[in-house]
């Protein structure tokens, strides 16, 4: 796949590794190399945002947890776990390969040459 500016944004967009105002890619979880390789290696944006998910799955366990349940009274916190984490990705990483299989395959026009009978 061609790596321009526009699909680099779209992909980090798909993996939610936008760069923050003001920051750089190393603000981030996937550098802007890793970001090429991904697209330059896959078929499509799809299937790149697929191998991004599954790389992050890959990492889950070292991720710190995200905030899951607040309560007010008597202070009340719960957080993700990896393996919470590892799911969502593994489930992101389906839903674009799915994707990815949609886009890719289109119709194929095939000729039939008719045999030589003797």
């Amino acid at each position: 796949m061609v790596v321009d500016e526009n699909a680099v944004v779209t992909l980090r967009r798909y993996l939610n590794e936008t760069i923050p105002t003001g920051g750089t890619a190393s603000d981030t979880g996937l550098s802007e190399d890793y970001i090429s390789f991904l697209l330059e290696t896959s078929g499509n944006l799809y299937a790149a945002a697929a191998k991004g998910w599954r790389l992050k799955a890959t990492s889950a366990a070292q991720a710190p947890g995200e905030l899951k349940k607040y309560s007010v009274g008597q202070e009340s916190y719960e957080k993700t776990t990896g393996a919470d984490y590892a799911s969502y990705c593994l489930e992101m990483a389906k839903m674009f390969d799915e994707m990815a299989a949609k886009e890719g395959f289109g119709s194929i026009v095939l000729g039939v040459r008719r045999p030589q009978v003797v």
